[in-house]
């Protein structure tokens, strides 16, 4: 069942990122259509992108394609349309998307309202925009939201406002912002009788607006011309730019400021018929304006129908998906079911081997731990004999040090009482007497003998039996003062204590230690101490 849920997943997941890739091929195709002016074709692709991207809540695209269905509406002057699309996408980006989005779509609401007319709603949307390209630091933003702004006040007569706008866009604009600011700029010195800057501005920007994307800001120059030149009394120049106007003019939309700019003109020269005639083709070109707007929003509502239809057709293919999906999973989950069943009866047959190899594993193991408690109760043995030997060498050592101290007491003693006898024998009375200068000679010749360690020797061959055998069992040509030199020498004791003991000098007895050594054949009498310690 997991691997069967894995695989639901893995498809759910490969086809997500299809489904994604396909939304993006939409918008991208939608955006190529909305530049060929294919409105038809480009909300049909916007429509799909947007339903993908809403099922599957990728905001971004579900931002995209509800901003591009309104700018479709907007170019096919369906601004109610268009401003419903824009609120969507403002809403989009509020709840999920950064600043960046907010402001952009901001700016295409307040110039749907600017083409209504409805001046205030139009500034407080521009100036959010603006507001949040200033926060964000968007120098493009700033310089088309201000420019936009200049062009609002313009409109409104609030010229002040609109001089400060352009002179904040002028440092950040680009070349395209640049145009829309100096026919921005123009109009405003023309609304302030500044003509001389009006015509230094237009006259050297005319033969810039050559290219078709330009020729708005071509006819707008155009008429700030004759108004200019109307202010100044020159009617017949005033009318040349406003023919030029008309000559130039690519979009019918112009054609209300043209035709007003007649009717002024002829106006201002008393020729009130051609003026009124004029004033009546304004009232055409509205109604004209009009008749398009309705026949836009007739087309908008047959391409609405067919985007039902479309968005039909769509469910019907995913219904067809899904129940293609839904059958494979069905085939998948009965080839999985019986492979379960396969796999659960060689896991009962497993199960069984993996029991024996237990059993078998659990007797190994307590053969094992049967073997590790005899290894430790060995160990436990050798270290109590160990301990138990410890202990003897420790108690051996304790009666070695006893008669080495003891040892040493008594030469010290006969090193005291020889002294003693030297003294006594330096005295005067003693030289009248020669038989108790005798007697002393007879004792210090008992004190010098070295076979007066008779004692020592077997107190130390008692407690050290196996030491004295197995020097003697080796060495067999050791004698009695040999062996008594080598037990001082296994107590450890110092080559001036040793000469003490046996009442001889210190050279004389490091000359003893090295003709034992030789008996022993060590070379060097150094390594006396270690090998007794090893015997």
């Amino acid at each position: 069942m997991k691997f069967l849920f894995s695989f639901i997943v893995l498809i759910s997941v490969l086809q997500n990122d299809s489904s994604k890739k396909r939304c993006d091929e939409l918008i991208s195709k939608g955006i190529e259509a909305l530049y060929q002016k294919k409105h038809t074709a480009s909300l049909e692709l916007f429509t799909e992108a947007k339903s993908l991207s809403e099922q599957n809540n990728w905001y971004e695209q579900q931002f995209i394609s509800t901003n591009c269905i309104g700018l479709n509406y907007y170019q096919m002057l369906d601004y109610s349309e268009a401003l419903d699309y824009y609120l969507e996408a403002y809403t989009i980006a509020l709840k999920h998307l950064n600043s960046d989005r907010e402001m952009s779509v901001l700016n295409n609401i307040a110039l749907v309202y600017l083409r209504q007319g409805k001046y205030k709603e139009s500034e407080k949307h521009q100036k959010r925009a603006y507001d949040l390209a200033i926060a964000n630091k968007d120098t493009i933003g700033i310089s088309l939201y201000a420019a936009n702004l200049a062009e609002l006040y313009n409109t409104t007569k609030e010229l002040d406002k609109a001089s400060y706008y352009i002179s904040v866009a002028r440092p950040l604009a680009k070349l395209d912002i640049q145009r829309s600011l100096d026919i921005a700029e123009a109009k405003n010195a023309m609304e302030q009788k500044d003509y001389t800057k009006t015509l230094s501005l237009l006259n050297p920007l005319l033969s810039k607006l050559n290219t078709p994307e330009y020729n708005d800001h071509k006819v707008s120059a155009f008429l700030i011309l004759s108004r200019v030149y109307e202010d100044q009394k020159d009617q017949q120049k005033a009318l040349s730019f406003i023919k030029q106007a008309q000559k130039e003019n690519l979009n019918y939309s112009n054609m209300t400021d043209i035709y007003n700019r007649f009717s002024d003109n002829y106006f201002a020269e008393g020729d009130y018929r051609k003026s009124l005639q004029y004033k009546d083709s304004v009232l055409v070109v509205k109604d004209s304006l009009n008749a398009i707007q309705n026949r836009a929003m007739y087309q908008n509502s047959e391409i609405k129908l067919k985007l039902q239809d479309s968005q039909k057709e769509l469910i019907n293919e995913k219904k067809l998906k899904f129940y293609i999906i839904g059958f494979w999973i069905a085939v998948v989950a009965f080839i999985l079911w019986l492979f379960r069943g396969y796999l659960q009866k060689n896991k009962q047959k497993r199960r069984l081997a993996e029991q024996k190899e237990q059993i078998i594993a659990l007797e190994l193991k307590n053969k094992e731990n049967y073997a590790l408690l005899l290894e430790k109760q060995i160990k436990e043995k050798e270290t109590d004999a160990l301990l138990e030997k410890e202990k003897l060498k420790n108690e051996l050592e304790n009666k070695n040090r006893k008669i080495a101290a003891n040892a040493i007491h008594l030469a010290q003693k006969n090193d005291k009482i020889e002294d003693y006898i030297l003294r006594l024998k330096e005295r005067p009375e003693m030289l009248t007497n020669p038989l108790l200068a005798k007697q002393l000679d007879q004792l210090k010749e008992v004190l010098s003998k070295e076979d007066n360690g008779d004692d020592f020797l077997n107190h130390f061959q008692e407690i050290n039996s196996k030491f004295i055998n197995s020097l003697k069992e080796k060495h067999n040509d050791l004698t009695l003062n040999d062996i008594r030199y080598i037990s001082y020498i296994y107590m450890n004791l110092s080559t001036k204590e040793i000469a003490s003991i046996f009442n001889i000098t210190i050279e004389a007895c490091r000359k003893r230690k090295e003709r034992i050594s030789k008996k022993l054949n060590l070379e060097n009498s150094n390594d006396l101490y270690a090998y007794l310690s090893s015997i």
